[in-house]
């Protein structure tokens, strides 16, 4: 809507950086130097690992984030290693692993919330992949489960960076959706519950709709 207006459009068309992916010589500078600015060795397989790993992912650098921070805590005498990388999965196994365990440790009630939260998150593709869905959080509130372990599980997987917080442009609403796109097929508990549950998926989200459009209607009774 900005470009509308023809100094508005001036402004942003000389003031906008393209930030495109990263080649693959910018992602190992990416990994190794701040490692080294951290007194740490990164083994030289490594890297190439890395970056075929990614190649193909949406939000690389996140995703490499994700990964290093677990491969830190596997670190052997000062250096990132590829059997510790092997060790955690790879960039989908961090994922995975660290969604499985919250939701292992919780109680029957919080491993339900988590369920009815992560397919709440999802759109289902249509001869295509499965993607993400970003929701506000009083979609998820609608939601019939322990409203105390809803809140718990947003908290848990959030404070994991497993799920990110924004803004609804327009209503100003807050929202809330899976960080990774790569955790939809990297999480296999993930992919049993969109595999069983396809058609209530589909269903809460044709209500979802429905009930948007009714909002905005002004709630015409007929």
């Amino acid at each position: 809507q900005p470009l509308r207006y023809p100094r508005i459009g001036q402004l942003m068309g000389t003031n906008t950086e393209v930030v495109s992916p990263l080649t693959p010589e910018e992602l190992e500078r990416a990994i190794v130097r701040p490692a080294e600015r951290s007194g740490l060795k990164v083994e030289s397989a490594l890297v190439p690992q890395i970056a075929a790993d990614v190649a193909e992912q949406p939000g690389a650098l996140p995703l490499v984030q994700y990964a290093l921070t677990e491969l830190y805590d596997r670190r052997e005498d000062g250096r990132l290693t590829l059997d510790g990388y092997r060790e955690i999965g790879g960039v989908g196994g961090a994922l995975a692993a660290s969604a499985e365990h919250l939701y292992a440790t919780r109680h029957p009630a919080g491993r339900e919330a988590v369920r009815q939260l992560f397919l709440g998150l999802v759109t289902l593709g249509k001869g295509t992949a499965d993607t993400r869905l970003r929701v506000t959080l009083s979609e998820l509130s609608a939601i019939e489960v322990d409203a105390s372990a809803m809140d718990a599980a947003i908290d848990a997987y959030g404070r994991h960076r497993l799920l990110t917080f924004d803004r609804d442009p327009a209503s100003r609403e807050p929202t809330v959706e899976i960080a990774h796109e790569a955790l939809l097929s990297a999480w296999a508990r993930l992919r049993d519950w969109i595999d069983d549950g396809r058609e209530d998926v589909r269903m809460r989200r044709s209500l979802s709709e429905a009930a948007r459009e009714w909002e905005r209607s002004g709630q015409d009774p007929s």
